[in-house]
């Protein structure tokens, strides 16, 4: 199935950093975009694009062929602060928005969206489609949702709860293989084989993103 996505778009090998570190819950194991953080400008694209160790199957050898590799820039110990400045940011986010959200609760907000962001429920953990999408729906989210989003993100999935306990044990450079198709459609091939909704977010929120990645594409077309 990859070979068939392959054979639709452009490999290539995006930097990730693999950073382990320790919090006060345990050790943690995780893959950061060591690019698209720096790119964007913006500490919360680092959250969304962090992946679990355990959910790649690592290699040290190019098995999906040549592909095109972009150049990291950012190291373990950055990666470390720019996941302090989201924290602090998405802190900030509640603050900011918590007073309208409860304003308009009773009157556009659509409470069963938004419910399993204040009381998690067996139906969404168990479900099969994409939580980032069922979070997003049609319509955009309220930014004090938004924030509860990530702040869970942060805390359940980074297990980060205090930004001053992080403790960077080690990090090393590794390369993660996707695939753009001509349409800027992005395909995380080593974890799942659709389109990711993620970067797919990223690319759309991000103009120097997009950039980015129509230029490589335009790259390989031209002669």
């Amino acid at each position: 199935m990859s070979e068939i996505i392959l054979e639709q778009g452009v490999l290539i090998w995006q930097p990730y950093i693999r950073i382990i570190y320790e919090t006060r819950k345990k050790r943690n194991d995780i893959l950061v975009d060591a690019l698209l953080p720096a790119i964007c400008n913006d500490p919360i694209t680092a959250i969304l694009l962090a992946r679990k160790t355990s959910l790649m199957r690592l290699s040290e050898e190019q098995i999906l062929g040549k592909g095109i590799f972009l150049k990291p820039a950012l190291d373990g110990p950055s990666i470390i602060e720019i996941i302090k400045q989201a924290f602090d940011k998405v802190e900030e986010l509640l603050e900011a928005s918590q007073s309208s959200f409860r304003e308009e609760l009773q009157l556009n907000i659509d409470w069963q969206r938004y419910r399993a962001i204040f009381i998690p429920t067996r139906r969404l953990i168990e479900r099969k489609a994409p939580i980032f999408r069922y979070f997003l729906g049609r319509t955009e989210a309220h930014p004090y949702a938004i924030a509860l989003f990530l702040k869970n993100l942060i805390r359940n999935g980074l297990n980060i709860t205090d930004r001053n306990d992080i403790r960077l044990i080690s990090s090393e450079r590794a390369y993660y293989p996707l695939v753009i198709t001509d349409n800027l459609k992005i395909f995380e091939i080593a974890w799942r084989l659709q389109e990711s909704l993620t970067y797919d977010w990223v690319i759309n929120h991000f103009p120097q993103a997009k950039e980015l990645y129509e230029n490589i594409i335009k790259g390989e077309k031209e002669p």
